[in-house]
């Protein structure tokens, strides 16, 4: 047996995997005890929660073609179901099969690192990923990573040592099972099926069963994707492969309003998932004239990303490289979470453990390393497969947008070449100054790429106020008035001009109001200071009403609108909700309002006539909005049909 093919022994593999489940469910432990989003999770991980929920009740087909990849909120669904009915129970169970599957990633990693180098190089490589903090870290929230890093592990594993049909056959499903994790190995799975047949010919081996073994992956991946397809043409009439967000991601990294790639909010997208899809389409059918579907939409954002970058090519080049800067750096770029704020609460995320910092720089010169030994014909020839696979996935999510969840599976692949290289440095040190020369400058080139700034100074401060933001609208909408207006006093302090915030002040206020006039006897009217504080909130919606981004002016709407209701000034509250509806035309819950609104407007109507004549277009609306849900929320179904029944009552 050849170095590059003994197996750590099986007691260290247990070791690893017990070391490594315990780091991880030391980290769960203190992220549930202290973290603010623990039981409140945002986003994304707002998304798939509620997702994962339906699922778990019941609703496995849905009703839509998929935005987002499908897997993992279907997987999360399954533990859900056995968790029983609680929501905080449910969450601490999928975190803590997150922490097992951590585990075993870091023994798969191990075996990854084995195949290519040798046992003692699988399981440093192990041990890496196994102490890798930012890798302990995602285990702890409800995020795709979790379930893609041991299926891509699994996949690099099989992909570097398959020979057999039926081991390209495993390739092809594990391939397809990824791209419905991470959609960028959806773009990779063609040239992995024409991996068999790239093999043979760099080895010089049989083209008819390189051949067979293409057949193999493309079945695989068939197998799994098939069904995904037909689901989608069965619920949207339109034959999607997997998602219809494939447009709106690439131009969401592709465009000269982003210069460095990263997720960002546009002024026509609500910060909201469930919201996202519906956003993008409006926005796309606003700019075309006539209305697209989901597919229409992804090919109208791929096409205005690709013009731009045929107006712009040296901008773009440069969007492109920053990205790639961003991809091998240190920083963790935040997505939903960002690592420097979640160590405010979580204390293991203070451990002396890597980060990326130490493992990108020994895993990019063990690559630099193994193709100087390639060349010398020294290097085993699934390395260079690894290498190969670490760069194509690079390529993918350069070409996206960057964040630390899109880059933490390299660290699968940087892993196993890291060990490798820390393992040479003894060989390294007797060949002589040559190899000292090349080492010295593969340590000094990934040292430059993975230390040397990309961001300015201040942009670690904006990535943490985002998300002191993010935690005060979740507050604010607990009804925490203490907590969130501490929070947001301290963002108006830093971003007095920033429009998100002054809508985040005027809720806050408009909330603290409402506690206080509910609270004060029937009849009771506003206070001097309880009025100028009204008008101070109103003044502030006004301004982002004339000069906000559209998504800031849609919030500031309807916020307006709210509180206008709620005083009673119902011409106002009728201007900002129709406004509102400019934007989102199908809002529901901002149709709902406007309805009862134009119905309080109707009754002040004196003659019999003109009232059931203004009554008719509030029945109209609520009629459309009864149809709209049907029996799919019956709780909303029941207050609809009451509020209808009284208007109908009304006009009579």
């Amino acid at each position: 047996m050849s170095e590059a093919d003994a197996r750590p022994p099986r007691w260290a593999l247990v070791v690893l995997a017990l070391v490594a489940l315990g780091l991880r469910w030391w980290c769960v432990e203190q992220y549930e005890r202290a973290h603010p989003q623990a039981d409140r999770p945002a986003i994304d991980e707002a998304s798939y929660d509620s997702w994962a929920r339906e699922i778990a009740a019941g609703d496995v087909l849905g009703r839509e073609i998929f935005f987002q990849e499908p897997l993992y909120p279907y997987a999360l669904g399954a533990v859900y179901a056995l968790a029983g009915d609680d929501p905080s129970e449910q969450r601490q169970l999928a975190r803590r099969v997150q922490a097992v599957l951590g585990a075993l990633t870091s023994v798969l990693i191990a075996l990854l690192g084995a195949r290519l180098f040798g046992a003692r190089a699988g399981l440093l490589a192990g041990a890496l990923f196994a102490l890798h903090l930012p890798a302990i870290w995602f285990c702890a929230l409800l995020l795709k990573p979790a379930l893609f890093l041991p299926l891509f592990a699994l996949f690099a594993l099989q992909l570097v040592g398959a020979q057999r049909a039926r081991d390209w056959l495993l390739v092809g499903v594990l391939g397809g099972l990824g791209a419905l994790l991470r959609g960028n190995m959806l773009v990779l799975l063609p040239l992995f099926a024409l991996w068999p047949l790239g093999r043979a010919f760099a080895l010089r081996q049989p083209r008819r069963a390189a051949l067979a073994g293409c057949a193999a992956v493309a079945l695989g991946v068939a197998l799994v994707l098939a069904p995904v397809a037909l689901r989608n043409q069965h619920v949207g009439g339109r034959l999607v492969l997997t998602t219809s967000g494939a447009g709106t991601n690439f131009y969401g990294g592709n465009n000269l309003d982003n210069p460095y790639g990263v997720a960002t909010e546009f002024d026509w997208v609500r910060g909201v998932p469930e919201h996202e899809a519906a956003d993008w389409r409006h926005e796309a059918s606003r700019r075309v004239g006539r209305e697209l579907d989901p597919t229409q939409t992804s090919s109208y954002w791929l096409d205005a990303a690709l013009a731009s970058m045929r107006r712009e090519p040296l901008e773009h080049a440069r969007i492109l490289l920053r990205k790639l800067r961003l991809a091998l750096h240190r920083y963790e770029t935040p997505d939903n979470h960002f690592f420097d704020w979640d160590q405010r609460y979580v204390p293991f995320l203070d451990a002396p453990l890597p980060r990326f910092g130490t493992l990108g720089v020994l895993g990019l010169c063990g690559v630099g390393w193994m193709l100087r030994e390639w060349r010398r014909r020294q290097a085993p020839a699934p390395a260079l497969e690894s290498a190969l696979v670490f760069t194509l996935y690079l390529a993918t999510i350069v070409l996206t947008v960057m964040s630390d969840r899109a880059r933490l599976p390299l660290v699968v692949l940087l892993a196993p070449f890291a060990a490798w290289f820390v393992l040479s440095l003894r060989r390294i040190a007797a060949e002589g100054p040559r190899a000292w020369a090349t080492a010295a400058a593969l340590a000094a080139g990934s040292a430059w790429l993975v230390l040397a700034p990309v961001f300015p100074p201040e942009r670690r401060a904006a990535d943490l106020d985002e998300r002191d933001h993010n935690l005060a609208v979740e507050l604010l909408q607990e009804g925490d008035l203490a907590r969130s207006g501490a929070l947001i006093t301290g963002l108006l302090e830093r971003h007095p001009d920033s429009a998100r915030v002054n809508l985040l002040a005027a809720e806050h206020e408009y909330r603290q109001l409402r506690v206080e006039f509910d609270a004060a006897p029937r009849g009771f009217a506003l206070s001097s200071d309880q009025a100028r504080r009204l008008e101070g909130a109103l003044q502030r919606l006004a301004s982002i009403e004339r000069a906000g981004a559209a998504q800031e002016r849609y919030r500031a709407q309807v916020l307006h609108g709210a509180i206008a209701q709620y005083f009673g000034r119902w011409s106002d509250a009728e201007r900002c909700y129709r406004a509102a509806l400019v934007f989102d035309p199908a809002d529901g819950d901002t149709r709902r309002r406007l309805a009862v609104v134009l119905a309080e407007l109707a009754m002040q109507q004196r003659e019999p006539q003109a009232r059931r004549l203004a009554l008719g277009e509030p029945q109209r609306i609520l009629e459309e909005l009864c149809a709209e849900v049907g029996e799919r929320d019956p709780v909303l179904a029941g207050e609809l049909r009451a509020l209808l029944e009284q208007i109908r009552a009304a006009a009579r």
